[in-house]
Formats: structure tokens, C-alpha cells, sequence
């Protein structure tokens, strides 16, 4: 299957960055970041962005006011897609929400691997909550973001009622504990694919991968499960 966030009609950049250091990330989003290179073109203007580059947390407050597209249905507005917002200025968070409230008749759409810092705001119902849970085992030398069980007990603390969780890239699980946090959670969608970049993480079978879509199909009739890139495990093919 594509993109992973096909109903992403917009990623609104308006900050970008992370500290967590995830070890899959290097070659995804901070690779897509060294496209910001400051230059100098040959018309005399600097392009680019230094902090971008160096995937260091900051807000482009120029991007503000960017006139922001329509959604339909399950589109959605993505704020801030390249980075890990949890790092953002209480200031400039504050920003974004006034700017969101101008547009109560669309979707956005906000994801961390820190979900305790959903609690410190109050966001409007045209805004949806995500986490990313590739796994709830503790891989610490993959990434330095809280770990699976503190993000699943703090989203599941979170009053805001519509939520997503994004099990991508996909790491070897606890069967039986995975499910049950996603039933806990109960979010109004799940995203699940295997890694693309070739990271060789530690994944499941796909069997196993399989065994809990149908699962969670079963138990979250009214979840919407969109798959990525299903295909056996780099390890079971050597």
C-alpha cells in the first residue's frame, strides 16, 4: 500500500524538529530535512533553513497564516508533521491553537511519542490526538522518547475523544498486551505498516502482524485500520 497518511491533505510545518533521536527517523523525516541546506541562490536570496537542517526544534512562525486547504471526511491538517511537537514553546503552541480556532469546519491533526503533553491544553473538537507505538516492548537504544507503557497509560488518561495510534514501523510486540492497550484506547483509527527505510529493527512475523489487524477489526468494529507495506519480517526471508 502508499502513503501511510494518504488522508494528510496538508502537513502543515508550522514547526519542526525533535530531540528523541529515534534510530528509524534518520532516514525518513531528518533525511527529508537536509533538503533545507541553507543556500544562496543565483538571484542573491538565502533558501533554506539551518534549524530544519539540523532537525532541531523551532517554530516558523511565517507559516502561521498559510491559507490552510479543506478536509473532507477522514482528511486532516497534520501540525507540525516533521518533528515531535511536545517540543514546541508554550507560546507558539498557544499560536497554533488561535490560528485553529479560525477554522472550526477542519480537521487537524496532532502526534507525539510524549502524550503527556496533551494534558496541558484544551483542544477544540475538530482536532485529532495521536501517538506513535511501534511496540510495547522497551527497545532503548532505538529511540530516547518515553517509553511504550508511559505513552499508552498517558493517552489512555487523555479525555479528548478522538485519538489515533500509529504502530509504524512496526516492532516485535506482546501480543495479548498490544491488544489490549489498542482496545483501551479505543481510537477512531490505527495505522500499521513495516519499516521502509531498511532500518533492520526488531520485527514481528507477519503472521503475527496479520493475527492482530483481525483482532483488533474484531474487537474495534468501528476502528479504521489502514495498512502500509505488509510483508514478511527482513529476518524471515535470510
Amino acid at each position: 500500500m502508499g502513503n501511510m497518511y494518504s488522508e494528510a491533505i496538508y502537513r502543515w510545518n508550522v514547526f519542526v524538529g525533535c530531540f528523541y533521536d529515534c534510530s528509524y527517523c534518520k532516514k525518513s523525516f531528518q533525511a527529508q530535512m537536509k533538503r533545507q541546506k541553507p543556500v544562496i541562490d543565483k538571484n542573491g536570496k538565502k533558501r533554506g533553513c539551518q534549524q530544519c537542517y539540523d532537525y532541531f526544534p523551532h517554530f516558523h512562525e511565517e507559516r502561521l497564516h498559510t491559507l490552510l486547504p479543506r478536509t473532507n471526511r477522514d482528511q486532516f491538517i497534520w501540525v507540525g508533521s516533521s518533528g515531535d511537537i511536545s517540543f514546541i514553546k508554550r507560546e507558539d503552541m498557544l499560536k497554533i491553537l488561535e490560528r485553529i480556532k479560525e477554522y472550526p469546519n477542519r480537521t487537524f491533526f496532532f502526534q507525539t511519542k510524549n502524550p503527556k503533553w496533551f494534558h496541558y491544553w484544551d483542544f477544540p473538537e475538530n482536532v485529532i490526538l495521536g501517538i506513535t507505538l511501534e511496540t510495547n516492548e522497551n527497545y532503548f537504544t532505538i529511540s530516547k522518547a518515553p517509553t511504550p507503557i508511559e505513552r499508552y497509560e498517558e493517552f489512555l488518561k487523555v479525555k479528548h475523544p478522538r485519538k489515533i495510534i500509529t504502530i509504524e514501523p512496526i516492532m516485535d510486540f506482546y501480543f495479548e498486551k498490544m491488544v489490549d492497550w489498542c482496545v483501551e484506547i479505543n481510537p477512531e483509527r490505527i495505522y500499521i505498516g513495516y519499516d521502509s527505510k531498511k532500518n533492520k529493527l526488531r520485527e514481528p512475523r507477519l503472521r503475527k502482524t496479520k493475527e492482530l489487524i483481525k483482532l483488533l477489526k474484531f474487537f474495534l468494529p468501528d476502528c479504521k485500520i489502514k495498512e502500509k507495506l505488509m510483508r514478511k519480517a527482513w529476518w524471515e526471508n535470510e
